[in-house]
């Protein structure tokens, strides 16, 4: 070991000085660099589990909140068609009910027509009868000119009255 020691030249006083120094740069580069290093390194880890942890949560809420917003969307068209539905139903109801009230108001008015003829032709009829009435009785004066009684005078207008409405 001597020779070792000769051949390397190895001064067993510096080697130890050496070593001191080795253990005081290693102890203060540790004290005042790797443990705040590895402090601020676990911090930092914290960090990012965090964030990696909040972004996760995010993503569910996002992911949440889609489907909440797909829901409402359903639900949204499924109001909406009904309000179609009902406003569809509701014109159809409202047009079937102007229909039927024109419809009325039309029989109405052609009830009121036939009626009106109906009565108008009463009255032509009625006219008629009452100017035929005249003439046979103004025709059967002049012809008979007095001859012929009360009874007999009636009875020839009623006969000429019944033949006017057969000859019809």
């Amino acid at each position: 070991m001597d020779e070792l020691i000769k051949t390397f030249h190895i001064d067993w006083k510096l080697l130890i000085a050496q070593i001191i120094n080795f253990a005081i740069v290693v102890g203060v580069l540790g004290f005042f660099a790797v443990k705040p290093l590895v402090k601020l390194m676990t911090e930092r880890e914290g960090k990012i589990k965090k964030g990696v942890e909040d972004a996760q949560q995010a993503e569910a809420e996002l992911k949440k909140a889609e489907e909440i917003k797909e829901e409402k969307k359903k639900e949204g068209r499924k109001e909406a068609q009904v309000i179609l539905d009902k406003a569809e139903k509701d014109s159809d109801s409202l047009r079937v009910e102007k229909i039927e009230k024109a419809q009325t108001e039309v029989k109405k008015v052609i009830e009121e027509a036939k009626s009106k003829i109906l009565s108008d032709k009463e009255k032509m009829a009625t006219d008629v009868k009452q100017n035929a009435r005249d003439l046979i009785v103004a025709s059967l004066n002049k012809i008979t000119s007095g001859t012929i009684d009360e009874k007999v005078h009636s009875k020839l207008i009623d006969n000429a009255i019944e033949e006017v409405k057969l000859a019809k």
